[in-house]
């Protein structure tokens, strides 16, 4: 995937991300990342040393346990998120 597709994605889960009430942490360390909930509050946290195409299926991970199916998806996004869903469950 281009580069400049990559950064249009991540910047559409920030905007989900928002829509949904989700705050999406970035943070170094040695983890992998995920979706959590802390006292109600819903995080997707990314690592930021990964490469962008990891913090990506990171975050569609994330969303893809909450209920997103109600909610409008640019179709760049819903693609990413649908493609990411078949390679998972394969």
């Amino acid at each position: 995937m281009s580069k400049t597709k990559s950064k249009k994605i991540l910047e559409l889960f920030y905007e989900l991300g928002e829509k949904m009430d989700v705050k999406i942490v970035n943070a170094k360390g040695d983890f992998q990342g995920g979706y959590c909930q802390v006292n109600d509050k819903r995080h997707i946290v990314i690592n930021k040393i990964k490469p962008l195409d990891e913090q990506l299926n990171i975050l569609a991970d994330g969303f893809m346990q909450l209920n997103i199916n109600e909610v409008f998806l640019s179709p760049i996004l819903r693609d990413f998120i649908d493609n990411r869903e078949r390679q998972l469950f394969k």
